[in-house]
């Protein structure tokens, strides 16, 4: 798919620049009469025509995209409440102190996504370095359910998932030498 996306963007530039670029010099420069020759023929007006219409299709498409596309909701509806919103900026605050109790633990970033046609489950990504290595497994699943259970809490329902995800520690040791003179 990224291969196919890259091919129809060269595409679209080589159109848009053959169509920006014969408009622009049969209207202005020192060569409009020698373009105004050239497009008197079939073939080069009709690959300027093409290259047109495919600009004039990528400025369509990009309009119905941004114009009709899904947004990423950015409030929870629990239990369904349409009348009912928490920011996910508030849940995620919630979550990140829910993680941060134990101190064995250094959280690095927590995504929060809403989900369910009804927008009233949120789902946790959440990246933390583990300060102590030793069974890394009961403290995921320590975290996961004080961050299930903290937002829950705080919706009110049941709707919180969690996934907790431990990265390598990125923290580097420098040692430097002091003399004493």
């Amino acid at each position: 798919m990224r291969v196919l996306k890259r091919a129809l963007a060269i595409v679209y530039l080589a159109a848009a620049i053959v169509a920006l670029g014969t408009l622009v010099c049969q209207f202005w420069g020192p060569y409009t009469y020698r373009f105004m020759l050239l497009l008197r023929d079939t073939m080069p007006r009709v690959v300027v025509t093409v290259c047109a219409a495919i600009v004039a299709l990528g400025v369509l498409i990009g309009f119905f995209r941004l114009m009709f596309a899904r947004r990423e909701p950015s409030c929870v509806h629990p239990a369904g409440e349409r009348n009912i919103e928490v920011t996910l900026a508030a849940l995620s605050s919630c979550a990140r102190a829910a993680a941060e109790c134990d101190d064995r633990v250094m959280v690095e970033h927590i995504e929060a996504r809403v989900q369910g046609s009804d927008e009233s489950h949120v789902r946790f990504k959440v990246e933390a370095i583990a300060l102590d290595v030793r069974d890394v497994a009961a403290l995921a699943t320590s975290m996961q359910q004080r961050i299930e259970e903290a937002c829950d809490t705080m919706l009110g329902t049941p709707g919180t998932t969690a996934r907790v995800r431990f990265l390598p520690s990125k923290t580097t040791v420098q040692t430097v030498e002091v003399s004493g003179e």
